[in-house]
């Protein structure tokens, strides 16, 4: 019989090697071993968690993750704990079972015990996470352009570039990072993933006479024998919107003799407004980050909503794998602060966990969920709970 628990240090070697030949079996397994997230796998200590199921001593299935502390995300205004998701892996000869299911029914009680109100994860196919009540939650772009596509802009003569070597740069880099919050929903990115980032590139500060005002990172492949390299640009990040044409000339230069340029950017950064062919150079709207509540009533507590907004909304939620979510509610505004209440009003709303997930998510607003007929309710309901929850572009800057 197949045993669902929670993860044993005995269950280390067999798990990690479920892991790499479900994500990395093209890697040599001896240099698996030797990357730093191994040592995070099943860590309670340092809040890192992992769920498994066991066949005659070998794990078969795996779940883990982590929780967030107060200083990492920004999400609708305010620092919302989570559980980030990842490692989600079945071996294939026990796949359609149902085994990733079980893992979740044991995995969102802990989330819940350990205080994450909200579960974030990244999917390998978001129909499979639907199933689990995750929505689609994240917006950013991928941009694909050679030099000659892309314009200079008008730079500010203030602005001092540096390249970003010391560990202490890491501090900087997440203090122009937290700006970006004006944008919308953030996950900033640790220590480990700007280590990783300033060893394996060129990590760039901007910064003027008060301080830092921008970052970006270039990294370069090569390609086919014979041409010149591509270049990735990614992690553009500005405290205000006239520190960005510096960003754009500098692209400019690096890409003095490479063939192509894959520009990473959230979907507020306006690369697009320096191309001076619109045509030929791709932009793709991306983002794959799934959230899916998991305490509503903490998660209202959490988040921060418009000042401006008032006006009470009753609904009923049915939620199958965290069944204390399960029944009527009143959400009521407090000058920018959210309460759920239980409440033995009629419902002017039902929905299941997926179309709560949604509707916080922030891609889908209520009133184009409503008329997608994703939801069921009076035009009003719609937009009072589009009061509350505004479309709001949430991006990880860490990839789990």
């Amino acid at each position: 019989m197949i045993e669902i628990r929670e993860a044993r240090e005995e269950d280390r070697e067999s798990a990690i090697r479920l892991l790499w030949k479900a994500f990395e079996a093209t890697t040599n397994y001896d240099d698996y071993l030797k990357q730093e997230w191994i040592e995070r796998w099943n860590n309670p200590e340092k809040e890192n968690y992992a769920y498994v199921a066991v066949d005659k001593g070998k794990v078969v299935s795996s779940l883990s993750f982590f929780t967030t502390s107060e200083h990492e995300q920004i999400i609708r205004g305010a620092s919302v704990r989570f559980a980030g998701v990842w490692g989600v892996t079945t071996d294939a000869a026990y796949r359609r079972r149902g085994l990733v299911k079980k893992l979740f029914d044991i995995s969102f009680p802990r989330m819940r015990e350990e205080k994450a109100s909200l579960s974030i994860l990244d999917p390998f196919h978001r129909p499979f996470y639907e199933k689990f009540s995750f929505a689609l939650s994240e917006k950013r772009t991928r941009h694909i352009f050679n030099r000659g596509q892309i314009r200079a802009g008008k730079t500010r003569d203030d602005i001092i570039i540096r390249e970003a070597k010391d560990p202490e740069d890491r501090k900087t880099i997440q203090q122009v990072e937290r700006s970006m919050i004006r944008f919308g929903s953030r996950f900033f990115s640790s220590d480990g993933p700007l280590d990783y980032v300033m060893k394996n590139g060129i990590m760039h500060i901007l910064e003027d006479k008060n301080g830092p005002v921008g970052c970006v990172w270039f990294n370069f492949t090569r390609g086919p024998p014979f041409t010149p390299p591509e270049l990735t640009v990614s992690m553009s990040r500005y405290t205000s919107d006239d520190v960005f044409p510096s960003i754009v000339e500098l692209v400019r230069n690096y890409s003095a003799n490479v063939s192509k340029i894959t520009w990473w950017a959230d979907a507020d950064v306006p690369v697009r407004h320096y191309f001076t062919d619109i045509h030929q150079p791709e932009s793709h709207m991306l983002g794959s980050m799934m959230m899916r509540v998991v305490d509503l009533e903490d998660y209202c507590h959490s988040i921060k909503i418009p000042e401006e907004t008032s006006e009470k909304v009753t609904i009923e939620l049915n939620d199958d794998q965290c069944p204390w979510n399960t029944g009527v509610y009143t959400l009521i505004p407090d000058g920018g602060n959210l309460r759920a209440e239980r409440s033995n009003s009629e419902p002017e709303i039902s929905l299941n966990a997926f179309q709560l997930s949604e509707m916080i998510g922030g891609i889908t607003p209520p009133t184009l969920l409503r008329s997608l007929q994703e939801i069921k309710c009076n035009a009003e309901t719609a937009k009072r709970l589009d009061k509350m929850f505004p479309a709001d572009t949430f991006v990880s800057y860490v990839r789990f």
